[in-house]
């Protein structure tokens, strides 16, 4: 019993082993990625905010 454990783990920490540099890579490029969104996501709100506060603005000065 305590062979097939032992070697069950031997496993498990080398596949670990082989992807553990990879998810390294993969965290930092998602973080990246995710906070490119999110900056391109509030500055397109900021802008269609302006957008509307100008048509307003100018629908109130008509009046």
């Amino acid at each position: 019993m305590k062979q097939i454990w032992t070697g069950r783990m031997a496993q498990a920490a080398g596949k670990y082993g082989e992807h553990a540099p990879m998810a390294t890579v993969c965290c930092n490029a998602c973080r990246t990625c995710t906070t490119t969104n999110i900056l391109g996501l509030v500055v397109a709100g900021a802008g269609g905010i302006a957008v509307g506060a100008k048509h307003l603005a100018r629908r109130f000065a008509r009046a």
